[in-house]
This record gives C-alpha cells, structure tokens and sequence, in this order.
C-alpha cells in the first residue's frame, strides 16, 4: 500500500514538473519572438508601472506613512485612520512609562 501511495505522489509531482517546464517554454519562445516594437510597448508598460509607484510612495510620505506621531484628540485620530488603508496604533494609559506611537502602511 504505501509504495503505491508513494508511486501517486511521485507521479503527479511528475506531472505538476512538466506542467511547469512547458510553461516556461512556452513563455521563452515567446520572449525569442519579439521584436522592438514589442520591447518598446514593454518598456513604456514598465514606466507607467513605476509612475504609479512613485506616486503612491509620494501620497504614503504626504499623508505621513514612515513616520511616528503621538495623537492626542479622537477627531485627529479617526481622519489619518480614514486617509490610510493599514495603520498601527498603540494605545497606553498616561502613566504608561512608553512613548504612544503610530505606523502607517499601505500596498
């Protein structure tokens, strides 16, 4: 019973293996295809990608992602919470002996 078992599994990790290698074939002779035109569609691709980036990285940095900051009002609180998609808050008492702080990130 277990060589069979054992014969299954090596058989479809066999299978899942070519599976992989023919995509990645595939996906090289594509590549070996292209033209400049094409090369130049892919790169204009790749800088627009990058444009949003930077412009996400540059709305993270104005709504003050990277940094710590102590909140002491709730309004405060409730509209950078609003503005992020991810943000980390620790909350302590006042006589707590460590500094409140606040992370925001987002992807």
């Amino acid at each position: 019973m277990k060589n069979r078992v054992q014969e299954i599994i090596e058989q479809q990790l066999l299978t899942v293996a070519k599976a992989v290698e023919d995509k990645i074939d595939d996906e090289i002779a594509a590549l070996e295809k292209l033209d400049l035109d094409d090369i130049e569609v892919m790169r204009e691709r790749k800088l627009q990608q990058m444009k949003k980036m930077a412009e996400k990285r540059s709305r993270w940095v104005s709504l003050g992602h990277g940094e710590y900051s102590e909140i002491f009002a709730e309004k405060d609180f409730f509209s950078i919470v609003k503005a992020s998609n991810r943000v980390v808050c620790h909350f302590y008492p006042e006589n707590w002996p460590c500094k409140a702080f606040e992370v925001k990130e987002s992807h």
